[in-house]
């Protein structure tokens, strides 16, 4: 009998290290999230001005503190773009340490329902993005200004999909 524990034990242990923690508190967890939508682009009047297609694979490593977002888009204008980013999280504020861009989380730690993020693109851009984070659906809200001007605005209005949806549209959005 006690060598049933003690393989019992055995099992939840390596269960546990086999999906990157498991106790029940989402900081001691990696859960990766999958999303597939739309992006819209409108001028600073409100015109759409472009339109595309988006997929975003969304990591919390509660223990290593991190968010990391992989971020896909695809339009007639730019064709395929690929970013990512890995935010270091510190209590409710997170950072990206090679673009720079800060932000604030709202919500309870590692199940946030909203974020808001600011920083610059190297272009000298101004980002102001604000994040709502629902069970199934994302939306991201982008400004970009140049000093006090709104130069153009972009939206990301995405909802869950698999890892294998996402992988396979992935793939099929590679230059061949």
């Amino acid at each position: 009998m006690r060598m049933r524990h003690v393989v019992s034990v055995m099992a939840w242990v390596v269960g546990c290290v086999a999906v990157l923690g498991c106790g029940e508190d989402p900081a001691d967890q990696t859960r990766s999230y999958y999303y597939n939508g739309v992006n819209t682009t409108r001028s600073p009047d409100g015109q759409v001005t472009g339109m595309g297609e988006t997929l975003l694979r969304r990591v919390f490593d509660g223990p290593n503190s991190q968010i990391i977002e992989h971020v896909i888009t695809k339009d007639a204008q730019q064709g395929v773009q690929e970013n990512t980013l890995t935010f270091a999280v510190t209590d409710s504020k997170f950072q990206d340490a090679a673009t720079g861009f800060t932000g604030d989380l709202k919500g309870k730690p590692w199940e946030w329902t909203e974020w808001t993020a600011h920083g610059a693109l190297p272009n000298g851009l101004q980002i102001e993005s604000t994040t709502s984070i629902a069970e199934d659906k994302v939306t991201v809200d982008m400004k970009f200004r140049q000093g006090d001007a709104l130069q153009f605005t972009l939206k990301h209005e995405v909802t869950a999909t698999t890892q294998a949806d996402f992988e396979q549209k992935r793939a099929d959005w590679r230059p061949r």
